[in-house]
C-alpha cells in the first residue's frame, strides 16, 4: 500500500471515530435538556416542602430533630458512572481532599461514593464507607435511589447523624456542598424559636414529621442527582467538542498530506511519460 493510501485509510478511520463522537455529543445534549426540565420540577417540589416544614415545625417545634454537627455525619459524593467527561471526577476528588482535612478534624464520619469512575479515582481517600454504582442517565435515577436510601438508612441506624451531599452544579460548573439532614429548615426554626397555629392533621404529628423528612430527602436527592448528571453531560459535550476540534484539525492535515503525495505521484507519472516518449523518439531515430 502506497503512503498516500495509508494516509487516506487513516483519515477515513478518524472520520468514522468523529461520527461516533458527534453521536455521543448529541446524546449528551439531549440528556442535558431532559435533566433541565426535571431539575426545575424538583426545585419547585423542594421549595413547597420547605414551606410545609416551616408551617408544621413552627406549630410543633418539639418534633424538630436535634442539630448535632459534632456527631458522625454521612458525606455523599456524586461522581460519574461513565467516562469521557473531562475532569468531572478529578475536580470532585480535589475538592474532597481539601474538605476532608476539616471534616476529619471534627471527628469521625462516613463517606459514600456514587459512580464507578469516581471510585477509580478515590484510591487515596483515607476512608470509604460505601461505594455504589450510580445512574448513567436520568431514567436510571428512579431505580438507583432505593439502593441509596437503604444505604443511608443503614448508616443512620448504625449511629450516623446528618447527611451532606457534595455534587457538581451544571450552571455555573461548580461543586456544591449541601446539608440534607437534619432538614435545613430545622436549624432555622430552632434559631428563630418560631411558633404557629397547629395544622389540622389526620395522623399523629410524629408520623407527619417522619413522612416529611423522608419526602424531603427523596426530593433533594433527586435534585442533586439530576444536577450532577446535567453537569456530567455538559462536561461530556465540552470534552467531545474539544476532541472533535482536534480530530478535524488532524483530518485537515492528513488531507493536505494526501494531496501533496498525490501531486508528487502525478509529477512522477508525467516524468515517466516524458521519459518514455523520449526513449521512443530515440528508437525511431536509431531505426531510421
Amino acid at each position: 500500500m502506497s503512503r498516500r493510501r495509508e494516509i487516506l485509510h487513516y483519515r477515513h478511520s478518524l472520520q468514522e471515530i468523529g461520527e461516533i463522537m458527534k453521536a455521543m455529543k448529541n446524546m449528551a445534549l439531549v440528556e442535558v435538556r431532559k435533566l433541565a426540565k426535571f431539575s426545575g420540577v424538583q426545585r419547585d417540589l423542594i421549595a413547597a416542602l420547605e414551606g410545609m416544614a416551616k408551617g408544621f415545625y413552627g406549630a410543633h417545634p418539639e418534633l424538630l430533630p436535634p442539630d448535632r454537627p459534632g456527631d458522625r455525619p454521612i458525606y455523599l459524593l456524586l461522581g460519574s458512572e461513565r467516562g469521557f467527561c473531562a475532569d468531572f471526577n478529578s475536580s470532585l476528588v480535589r475538592f474532597w481532599e481539601e474538605r476532608v482535612k476539616a471534616v476529619a478534624a471534627k471527628g469521625d464520619y462516613e463517606l459514600i461514593l456514587v459512580g464507578g469512575r469516581l471510585e477509580g479515582r478515590a484510591a487515596g481517600f483515607p476512608k470509604i464507607s460505601r461505594s455504589l454504582a450510580g445512574p448513567s442517565v436520568w431514567e436510571e435515577v428512579a431505580d438507583f435511589l432505593p439502593r441509596l436510601m437503604a444505604t443511608i438508612r443503614e448508616l443512620v441506624e448504625a449511629g450516623s447523624t446528618g447527611l451532606i451531599v457534595i455534587f457538581h452544579e451544571p450552571d455555573p460548573e461548580s461543586i456544591e456542598e449541601r446539608r440534607l439532614l437534619p432538614l435545613p429548615i430545622a436549624a432555622e426554626m430552632l434559631r428563630k424559636g418560631a411558633a404557629g397555629v397547629p395544622p389540622l392533621l389526620q395522623i399523629s404529628p410524629r408520623h407527619v414529621s417522619e413522612d416529611l423528612v423522608d419526602t424531603y430527602l427523596l426530593a433533594a436527592l433527586h435534585e442533586a442527582l439530576y444536577s450532577s448528571l446535567a453537569a456530567e453531560n455538559r462536561k461530556r459535550m465540552e470534552h467531545m467538542q474539544n476532541a472533535l476540534d482536534r480530530l478535524d484539525k488532524r483530518v485537515a492535515e492528513l488531507t493536505s498530506a494526501a494531496n501533496r503525495l498525490r501531486q508528487e505521484e502525478i509529477t512522477e507519472e508525467i516524468e515517466v511519460i516524458l521519459l518514455s516518449a523520449e526513449a521512443l523518439e530515440r528508437r525511431k531515430k536509431a531505426a531510421a
